[in-house]
């Protein structure tokens, strides 16, 4: 999400000692610091393990969705890297991003693209699966590097306006005032693209949920003849070991023993299909797993909404009213950042913990 997520603008009001309560900012402030500790290793070591989850698990590593989630998976642990020291520092009165303008323009500079970057390889990993799993595109996984690539050069390339306008005067770090039609740039910005990709993964959400539902509701009916064919085999097969030791048969033997033909043609069939059954087993494992996949995608895209919301409600406010926080509201700003931590932490619980009890018949 961009937005303005700087803490230094909330940690840093001099109404703070003011208006709040100092032992519940007392306390918020402890909860974040071990938070803050807890993050800076859980982080990269789940990321670490997501990205070889992707790399080296068969059928995880042939879908074309490998490409996106390993890149946002760095892009995570950039993102806390940074954020994580940012917090703590500002929690002991330690400004890191004003301290020169080396630290104001590589720290916020960093700090954005990372943030955009991560939203908008979300956006195209919701889009590669609705293509995927709606449309039925298998796309190669040359081409999800390729758009990778492309777009972390764009915004790469998109973002050197924060080193260009960003100056460190009189110990603080400004940035020079960009205009759009009267709207600040940066506001105009964040709103804008905020609300186009949280419209994109929304709108996939709902699409991917619901094709999701029908794939196994169509499952479900495919596999209905074949439980009847299996049924009417053992049927048949306990009439022959009952005729061996029986004089004959009864009618309601007789009469399936007429279908044999059939059952033999479909017996034939069935030893015809083995010679190719690699093949067929190969392709149907992929495309489980790509559904498997999909659900987490569905799940981690919903929880990154999520997490990301009380954020975003607290920079539309601060926009709105233009106002310094109360009590409650401060406290409010340290709690929004845990789900923050949580967004950026989350996904190889989900793709690798979740998705064994959501899909326990996958092999891998």
């Amino acid at each position: 999400m961009t937005v303005n997520n700087d803490s230094s603008s909330y940690t840093n009001d001099p109404d703070i000692s003011v208006e709040a309560n100092p032992s519940l900012i007392f306390a918020s402030i402890w909860i974040l610091r071990l938070a803050c500790a807890s993050i800076a290793f859980l982080c990269p070591w789940a990321n670490y393990k997501l990205i070889k989850l992707f790399q080296t698990r068969r059928f995880y590593k042939e879908s074309s969705a490998k490409w996106y989630i390993i890149f946002k998976g760095v892009f995570d642990i950039t993102y806390i890297s940074i954020t994580v020291p940012i917090i703590i520092c500002l929690t002991y009165d330690i400004d890191l991003i004003h301290r020169n303008i080396l630290t104001c323009k590589l720290i916020t500079y960093a700090h954005y693209l990372c943030d955009d970057l991560i939203s908008m390889l979300l956006t195209l990993l919701c889009f590669d699966r609705m293509l995927r799993i709606t449309c039925g595109y298998h796309f190669r996984q040359r081409f999800s590097l390729t758009i990778c690539i492309i777009t972390t050069i764009f915004f790469t390339i998109i973002h050197i306006h924060h080193l260009i306008r960003l100056q460190h005067r009189n110990g603080f770090c400004h940035k020079i005032y960009l205009s759009i039609w009267s709207y600040d740039f940066d506001i105009y910005y964040s709103l804008v693209y905020t609300s186009i990709t949280w419209s994109i993964i929304f709108i996939s959400l709902i699409n991917l949920t619901v094709s999701i539902y029908c794939d196994r509701v169509r499952r479900s009916e495919l596999k209905k003849p074949t439980q009847q064919q299996e049924q009417q085999l053992q049927k048949i097969s306990q009439i022959f070991l009952n005729g061996t030791n029986s004089s004959g048969f009864n009618n309601d033997q007789l009469e399936l023993l007429d279908n044999t033909d059939d059952i033999e043609s479909s017996i034939e069939l069935t030893i015809e299909q083995e010679n190719s059954n690699n093949e067929s087993f190969e392709k149907e494992q992929q495309d489980n797993i790509d559904l498997q996949i999909t659900v987490c995608v569905i799940i981690v895209s919903a929880s990154f909404l999520a997490c990301n919301l009380p954020n975003f409600i607290i920079f539309i406010v601060k926009f709105i009213y233009e106002s310094t926080f109360s009590t409650i509201g401060h406290i409010f700003v340290y709690i929004s950042i845990f789900p923050l931590f949580i967004a950026h932490t989350i996904s190889y619980f989900i793709y690798n913990h979740l998705a064994a009890r959501l899909f326990p018949n996958n092999s891998f």
